[in-house]
């Protein structure tokens, strides 16, 4: 079975430059290999896709050139 989100990831990777010159800090939603929009928050690329795709893996991730890794306890992971 396919990684979670391991398409979306490596479509964001392969638009990367072309996303920093034109919307660095909006957010971006990705389906599948589709970039679907840009957007100025989280919230409203959240909102579309749920509103086109249904509550389905998608990926809505802010335009960063540096990214801040993300730690979680496996308590809070729910592991």
């Amino acid at each position: 079975m396919p990684k979670l989100l391991e398409q979306e990831l490596l479509t964001y990777q392969a638009h990367k430059s072309e996303l920093l010159a034109k919307a660095r800090g909006k957010f971006v939603l990705i389906k599948n290999d589709q970039i679907i929009g840009l957007f100025e928050t989280s919230k409203d690329a959240r909102r579309e896709g749920y509103q086109r795709f249904g509550v389905v893996p998608m990926l809505v991730k802010e335009i960063l050139e540096v990214e801040t890794p993300l730690f979680f306890s496996a308590r809070l992971a729910g592991a």
